[in-house]
């Protein structure tokens, strides 16, 4: 986990530091796919405020909180951040839930690695060599799950599943940018 402590219009003393890590360090053991975090400490005459933003792989969390003091605004932010949290997993677990019990077409799709270093001309009837091969399962459950199953790192760049809803194969990757895309075929 990579924090950054930015401050404005403060010191940032080794104490203020020293809390900010031992509170963030709660969090990385409730939640365990946080990637970056980012703090902002802003003093503006009497109002103290903090500004908390955690990147989970591609969930974005934010917490704020501005009180008349440091400590307690960083207390307030994390809170809130808890807060997102605890509603996160929850829903999370509802969808895995679900996911045990759901009923729907499975596919059982056969995995090949080709091995593509070839430094002669082929002949015309070649038949690329097998390096590796696996079964992959496409169990059944919604693009709401697949998404959220994406976005919490279970799957690296791509999900292939079971469309719940309609009983196709369905492949939800991650482009370049950042965003999700999902291939669904057309039927004739």
């Amino acid at each position: 986990m990579n924090i950054s402590i930015t401050g404005r219009k403060v010191d940032l003393t080794e104490p203020l530091k020293a809390y900010v890590h031992e509170k963030l360090g709660h969090l990385k053991h409730s939640f365990d796919y946080v990637v970056d975090v980012k703090v902002t400490l802003t003093v503006d005459k009497f109002r103290h405020h903090c500004e908390i933003t955690i990147q989970a792989h591609s969930i974005v969390i934010n917490g704020s909180k501005e009180t008349e003091d440091m400590y307690a605004s960083i207390d307030g932010a994390i809170d809130k951040i808890n807060r997102q949290l605890k509603r996160y997993r929850a829903k999370l677990r509802k969808h895995q839930g679900r996911e045990q019990t759901r009923e729907g077409k499975r596919f059982a799709l056969e995995q090949r690695v080709l091995r593509s270093d070839y430094q002669d001309e082929l002949a015309e009837d070649h038949q690329p060599e097998t390096i590796e091969h696996e079964t992959i399962h496409a169990d059944p459950m919604t693009i709401d799950e697949a998404v959220m199953r994406l976005e919490l790192g279970e799957q690296n760049h791509l999900l292939i599943f079971s469309n719940a809803d309609t009983e196709r194969l369905n492949i939800l990757y991650r482009r370049d940018d950042g965003s999700i895309c999902c291939l669904d075929p057309e039927t004739n």
